[in-house]
């Protein structure tokens, strides 16, 4: 009963907090940059008023599915070519879209996607083939050549997000709101994309449920429940369903779970530690929790560096100084380590937080100690929580020499129409709400995490020259932001006019 209730008071809060967040992501038409005193909340300026702010838990699931509003097609056996990177190539992802008998998806997963696209294939008589490439970098630059040479190779091609972007910029890629058969409106497509990446109100790429990426490459907090337990520590889901999730609060939890467990004197992989994660996941994760980006958005949907203002200051002093203090925080990412120690490290309670993207919880599933899924600590007690960072997915882009734009986009559309039911529901209902998640609070967690996305401008438009120094800085002691800003600002705010201008 004591769990039931618990669940009910969760439950309860997760759907505030969607009301909150509603509001957070609804503020559109004003220019953020008159706001800069009082912070900049990640992924809440929505400058297009017709593009809906964050849903209620489950919203997206439960409301009634929408007849697809397409005209009747036959193509006559067309081959239907999509650009993509081996499902290998990527293990933290799960990316694959055509299923062949050697893929390990889940039988689930597998007969989803046949399901999907054979659903697809008989209503336009098309056969949708995968080209698969050995390596994700293989994909842009095979892109590139073919539309460079005005061939028609390809009818969708699956670039990393921040590769894409390069694409855009050449023209390569077709606007999205150009075709003609997309209907962006729909919930099948991803409108926090739609949102965050345009630039002048143009998408060059966008993602919808015919690609799972962008739910398993959305970032979760993952905690150890026999470590709370052992150490005498209350639930995570008490503190957050009372607002108390704070930078302060998460910093004592993990204080308290620090141990030197061999007595050895020095902090290695045979410790206990409060916190695990990669400096390029949990940096821009806890600032984007406490409402902080480095790029923002202004009425006109054009880019500008916004890290030039106290709010944003105080949050980073103090992210920095609490992950460098009292050996905390396991950073996998530095000293040459290796990536995937947090894969032994957080199974063998070696760690009581570890933040990660969410199809890494699929290698937990055998883990002995009981675990929860929550969103990321807000700075202070005034904030309210912010929306959950999606990291960099792969996307859907139209190359610009394709022969037939209507064509595309209705068997875009119908992609991914279908394949909420099937697809999405597999990997997300079945799949980590089922087979992974292991209580209730987890459910709702998830619920909330992919109804309240947002992604960082910052490093799809400009990792080398914004995000990687800020990482950089992140996964130092001390690390001066002032300094930073005062060696690159000038350069960085080139490269903003830059990417506004040629994006348009």
């Amino acid at each position: 009963m004591k769990r039931k209730k618990q669940a009910r008071f969760i439950l309860l809060f997760l759907a505030v907090f969607a009301l909150i967040l509603t509001a957070a992501c609804g503020g559109g038409g004003q220019d953020s940059q008159s706001n800069n005193n009082q912070g900049n909340q990640g992924g809440g300026d929505n400058n297009n008023p017709d593009i809906p702010g964050a849903d209620e838990p489950g919203e997206l699931q439960n409301q009634e599915k929408l007849p697809l509003d397409l005209p009747e097609a036959n193509y006559g056996g067309y081959n239907f070519r999509i650009l993509n990177a081996a499902q290998d190539d990527a293990e933290w992802l799960q990316m694959t879209i055509v299923t062949t008998e050697e893929d390990d998806m889940g039988i689930e997963i597998n007969d989803a996607v046949f399901k999907r696209n054979r659903t697809v294939e008989d209503r336009f008589n098309i056969n949708i083939v995968e080209i698969s490439v050995p390596s994700r970098s293989d994909v842009p630059a095979r892109a590139r050549r073919s539309i460079d040479a005005g061939s028609d190779d390809y009818d969708l091609v699956m670039p990393w997000v921040d590769a894409s972007i390069a694409l855009a910029q050449r023209g390569s890629l077709v606007d999205y709101n150009e075709l003609t058969y997309v209907n962006l409106d729909r919930p099948y497509w991803d409108k926090d994309m739609r949102r965050d990446l345009s630039v002048g109100n143009r998408n060059y790429f966008m993602i919808g449920d015919f690609s799972m990426t962008h739910y398993s490459s959305a970032m979760a907090m993952f905690f150890n429940k026999k470590l709370i337990n052992d150490l005498g520590l209350e639930s995570p889901y008490n503190v957050i369903n009372e607002g108390r999730w704070t930078y302060d609060k998460f910093y004592e939890f993990a204080l308290a779970a620090t141990h030197d467990l061999n007595g050895d004197g020095r902090y290695d992989e045979n410790d206990r530690y409060g916190y695990m994660s990669l400096t390029f996941l949990w940096s821009p994760s806890f600032m984007a929790s406490a409402g902080q980006q480095a790029v923002l958005k202004d009425a006109n949907d054009m880019h500008y560096l916004a890290v030039e203002n106290e709010r944003y200051a105080t949050v980073f002093n103090k992210m920095n100084e609490m992950m460098h203090s009292q050996n905390i925080l396991f950073d996998a990412d530095v000293g040459g380590r290796d990536h995937r120690l947090q894969d032994v490290m957080f199974p063998g309670n070696q760690a009581l937080f570890w933040s990660e993207l969410v199809h890494w919880s699929t290698i937990l599933r055998d883990m002995e100690a009981d675990f929860g899924i929550i969103v990321h600590p807000k700075f202070d007690e005034s904030q309210d929580y912010a929306p959950n960072l999606v990291n960099g997915p792969p996307i859907m882009g139209v190359p610009a020499t394709s022969q037939d734009l209507d064509r595309t986009s209705m068997i875009l559309e119908a992609l991914c129409y279908e394949s909420t039911d099937t697809v999405i529901k597999a990997y997300y209902d079945v799949l980590l709400k089922t087979k992974i998640a292991r209580d209730n609070e987890s459910e709702a967690m998830l619920d909330i995490m992919f109804n309240n996305r947002f992604y960082n401008i910052a490093a799809v438009y400009y990792n080398d020259r914004v995000s990687s120094g800020l990482n950089g800085l992140s996964a130092r002691p001390g690390g001066d932001l002032v300094s930073w800003l005062d060696r690159n600002k000038e350069r960085i705010e080139v490269e903003i006019s830059r990417i506004n201008e040629e994006m348009q």
